[in-house]
């Protein structure tokens, strides 16, 4: 394995640079082709009926039970005019179960997930795994090779599944994904980062209001889950209303690879594959799992140096000092006070920031309950 992967990066590393400037027109954006009919997503449960493992097949080869396999996926992708192979990490187990896709670095410049995936598929025992892993390590080679966020014609390709193979270039790498490897996938974790210099307590993001997407949410051990409609457009948008439930994991920061929340990742995706009964797990007593209902952003009220003061996943009430924001020139200090008692699931990274920029997200305790009470006054219009 070790050796596709050397070939890989060789082959990055001696193509011509490509520019790194990141510019990005809604108003030219062209919308993402109108996602399938949604239907009832995939009993998953009832691909362990058979009795035998069959061979999986993906991108016209074979991965026989027992087996692990790299393949390579030909996207339209060509980064510098190069055609490159992006590595899609198969392992087929000895008994039946179902089909889980693992994606990373939809978005170029986030390195965690990559790791993530390359200690989760190769601590996998084929031969003591139930159902089918496929891992793609790095979705957008064009952005991971220039360091940045989006696809080569710098728009966002999160936006633009499940695609369209007439269409703009991030709608056809869109569709090449969506068509070639997550259509015969059972379920989705789709591994993110913080963006803009941004960063996430590791996290779980998912439409809890899917009963699908619960139950696959529930089986993370003690990750923290917070409820989010997914973006039109998105890989988990597309994936859901196509039958494949899917969630988010969100875990650091852009441009830069996190040992401690990497770690985090793995042993998660670890307990979830315990959980759905792909591999064996010892019995243990089930850890509480934090869930949110509701988040809202803290934004900036002042122009300057933004200096933190408090960390991820801290509790916080209302009142209390979150960071300040220091004028470079005046010396003057601004202090961004907590509007409401949660805890801090994102925050922005020590940086400049202007008026209007978010860089807190605090995460609500919310019941289902108040959460449908709230979604009830936003619809109606009615006011306490």
């Amino acid at each position: 394995m070790k050796t596709h992967w050397l070939i890989f990066l060789v082959l990055l590393l001696t193509c011509p640079a490509m520019a790194t400037e990141t510019i990005t027109d809604k108003g030219e954006a062209e919308p993402p082709a109108a996602p399938p009919a949604a239907h009832d997503t995939k009993q998953i449960k009832e691909t362990f009926e058979s009795q035998t493992a069959k061979p999986f097949k993906l991108i016209g080869e074979t991965v026989m039970p027992g087996t692990m396999k790299t393949l390579k996926w030909f996207s339209v992708q060509a980064p510098g005019g190069v055609t490159v192979g992006t590595p899609v990490i198969v392992i087929n187990g000895t008994k039946p179960g179902p089909v889980l896709a693992l994606t990373a670095a939809i978005h170029g410049d986030e390195l965690n997930g990559i790791e993530i995936i390359r200690q989760v598929v190769h601590d996998i025992d084929p031969k003591k795994l139930k159902g089918v892993v496929v891992g793609v390590p790095i979705v957008n080679l064009e952005g991971f090779w220039r360091r940045d966020r989006y696809i080569g014609d710098r728009r966002d390709l999160n936006r633009y599944f499940p695609g369209n193979p007439k269409g703009s270039y991030p709608s056809r790498v869109a569709h090449a994904l969506f068509t070639d490897i997550i259509n015969p996938c059972d379920m989705l974790i789709d591994i993110h980062t913080g963006s803009f210099f941004r960063e996430n307590l590791p996290q779980l993001r998912a439409d809890l209001s899917v009963d699908q997407v619960a139950d696959i949410a529930k089986s993370f051990g003690e990750l923290t889950a917070l409820q989010n409609t997914a973006p039109e457009g998105s890989l988990r948008s597309a994936a859901t209303a196509s039958g494949i439930p899917a969630v988010v994991m969100e875990i650091g920061g852009p441009l830069s690879l996190e040992p401690d929340k990497v770690t985090t990742g793995v042993k998660s995706i670890r307990t979830f594959l315990k959980n759905v009964g792909m591999v064996e797990k010892l019995k243990l007593l089930p850890t509480p799992q934090p869930v949110f209902y509701g988040s809202e952003w803290v934004r900036a009220e002042a122009g300057g140096i933004l200096m933190n003061k408090v960390k991820l996943g801290a509790s916080v009430k209302k009142g209390d000092l979150l960071a300040e924001i220091i004028d470079p020139v005046t010396n003057d200090v601004h202090q961004t006070l907590s509007p409401l008692n949660g805890t801090i699931l994102g925050r922005a990274q020590n940086q400049f920031v202007s008026p209007g920029f978010a860089i807190f997200r605090v995460g609500i305790r919310h019941t289902p309950e108040e959460l449908k009470e709230q979604n009830r006054k936003k619809t109606t219009g009615a006011t306490e």
